[in-house]
């Protein structure tokens, strides 16, 4: 850092400081007040990840998604179209699924308790001993809907009533993307992680790597930490690329390429690794030669999963030597992500201290002061 001008350096560039950038304090990360807010006027109100399509491949084919103390229902319809209700039967409220996923035989969702049958668009087609009962109406008690949308094969949900348009919270990412050709690749791979913190913590984790040198030495050594370069610094999408050492190479135990290039990737990408948070549960990392993305949903304040996917191209997957060296990338990253989960619980423990009540962010780490005031506006929002 320069502090005669107030910059600091980076790739040879010299950035303004952001005056004053301050941690969130401590509550921040175990208020119960202040996680029910984050609950309501975020998880509740934005565009979410919820799956891959892949994961509801045939008609009737269903996923439950949780968002906070919520359940949705996401399937495919016998139109291929993919549809999300709340998991709320409209008789008396009972959840009607309780398995994570499965299947709807005869594309008929039923209640367990008193046996309504609506149809995957969410219909209710039959309702026993209800037709004499005055007033009622089958169409006036459809599952409650959830708002759809795909984008790069990815499933997105949002629970409001009148969500802001998908294309205002996740533009971003429109076109960014396309040579690695998303909707065509396939879940390779998944790493499942429960951890004890607050959910802020792991995108702050996946947007610095001021932490990398002396967290993650392998890492460092791939992609060096003063190499970031940042293209997104505020709304939903906020992230940026750092640049292989290795020609050719990737995010692997012996920093060589794990596969052959994605799709069209070609140029400056064969030598990239991109980081981009999508506010406020995926965090997205297309390589060269695999798309690694991450899943975040929070069980309570200080706990989450934290679901690893790998992505690949079906002709890759089913080659088997290839999937034999492909092994490299998994425990590369299975080895860092437990690296980042140890500090991350840590800094859960450590906020918790009576004389934490804030930090100073390294210039650095202004991607996370980025996202700090990201959730600081959704939290000043008004229902």
């Amino acid at each position: 850092m320069n502090p005669s001008n107030g910059t600091f350096r980076k790739r040879g560039v010299d950035y303004p400081v952001p005056e004053e950038m301050f941690t969130l304090p401590g509550e921040y990360y175990h208020s119960e007040d202040i996680y029910q807010q984050e609950l309501e006027k975020i998880f509740y109100r934005r565009w979410q990840l919820a799956c891959r399509e892949e994961q509801i491949s045939r008609p009737g084919d269903f996923i439950v998604v949780p968002v906070g103390n919520e359940s949705i229902i996401v399937s495919r319809t016998k139109r291929d179209e993919i549809k999300a209700h709340f998991n709320v039967c409209r008789h008396r409220g009972t959840r009607i699924c309780m398995e994570e996923r499965g299947h709807f035989e005869n594309g008929v969702i039923q209640c367990p308790y008193h046996a309504w049958q609506y149809d995957l668009d969410g219909a209710l087609k039959g309702a026993p001993l209800m037709r004499d009962v005055s007033g009622f109406k089958k169409e006036d008690h459809s599952l409650y809907p959830v708002n759809v949308r795909l984008w790069g094969g990815f499933v997105f949900i949002n629970l409001s009533e009148n969500p802001a348009p998908f294309e205002d919270e996740m533009g971003a990412l429109f076109e960014r993307f396309e040579a690695w050709r998303l909707p065509e690749l396939r879940i390779a791979h998944h790493l499942p992680y429960r951890l004890k913190c607050n959910w802020k913590l792991i995108l702050q984790n996946y947007q610095e790597c001021y932490h990398c040198p002396g967290v993650h030495p392998l890492l460092a050594d791939w992609t060096p930490f003063q190499n970031a370069v940042h293209d997104c610094m505020e709304g939903a999408v906020i992230g940026g690329y750092m640049e292989l050492t290795t020609e050719g190479g990737s995010m692997t135990m012996d920093g060589l390429a794990a596969a052959p290039p994605v799709c069209d990737v070609s140029g400056d990408d064969l030598q990239r690794v991109y980081y981009y948070s999508v506010y406020p549960n995926l965090l997205l990392s297309p390589h060269p030669d695999f798309v690694l993305y991450h899943l975040i949903r929070p069980v309570n304040v200080g706990e989450i999963t934290n679901d690893c996917y790998f992505l690949l191209h079906p002709e890759v997957m089913n080659d088997a030597k290839k999937m034999e060296r492909f092994q490299s990338a998994i425990e590369f990253w299975d080895m860092t992500n437990r690296q980042d989960w140890a500090v991350c619980e840590q800094m859960q423990l450590g906020t918790s201290s009576i004389r934490f009540t804030g930090g100073r962010y390294a210039p650095q780490e202004d991607m996370l002061y980025a996202l700090d005031k990201e959730l600081l506006k959704a939290l000043a929002e008004k229902k």
